[in-house]
């Protein structure tokens, strides 16, 4: 993982830890402290709490240990909390997100999101079988990102990577599980990335 230095205090960090801000001055390649800083400073919030999480491990109800770091952004009169795994230095699997006001407590915040995180990984959606991989119980949720392989532009339409489990299932692969199910009615429904998918 190449480590980018902060255009602001120049400490090197992670790219997922880095953030596009766009100053009087022109644009800045701010590190995530640097960045909540300057908000609360233009917002005129003088308490924020700016301190980063410590990265935390939990486990599947199967017992697979997932290690989730966490990024606290300041934006304006909310902020969002993301919790996420990092696959080759970049947030891949399990993602979650809160939005939370800017003068509450973080680790009351950490707290709602270590519970939702729990939630999730509680419940499995997908099982091994001898006909591969297929939809365990009638139900899936997960989450929805774009394909970013050669194959999924193959024809010029670009298609869904779906983060199902924490483990990325192709829109072919999908396909092929639903098809266990043909002839069966089926409902789906988009939720926001914030909200509790499992609620």
């Amino acid at each position: 993982m190449k480590a980018i230095p902060c255009e602001r205090c120049g400490k090197l960090v992670p790219p997922h830890d880095l953030t596009h801000f766009t100053t009087d001055g022109g644009p800045l390649l701010l590190c995530t402290q640097c960045f909540n800083a300057d908000v609360a400073e233009r917002v005129g919030i003088d308490d924020f709490d700016n301190h980063p999480l410590d990265p935390i491990s939990i486990a599947t109800v199967d017992g697979v240990v997932h290690h989730f770091h966490f990024q606290t952004r300041l934006l304006g009169d909310m902020v969002t909390l993301e919790a996420f795994e990092l696959k080759e230095g970049e947030p891949s699997g399990y993602q979650f997100q809160l939005i939370g006001e800017p003068g509450e407590d973080r680790f009351i915040q950490l707290g709602r999101l270590v519970k939702r995180i729990r939630g999730a990984l509680a419940n499995k959606y997908l099982e091994d079988s001898k006909y591969g991989l297929q939809v365990k119980d009638m139900e899936v949720k997960g989450k929805i990102e774009a394909d970013t392989s050669d194959e999924a532009d193959v024809f010029g339409t670009r298609l869904p990577m779906l983060v199902i489990d924490g483990r990325e299932v192709s829109w072919e692969q999908f396909g092929e599980m639903l098809m266990t199910f043909e002839g069966f009615q089926f409902k789906l429904q988009i939720v926001d990335s914030s909200d509790d998918l499992e609620s």
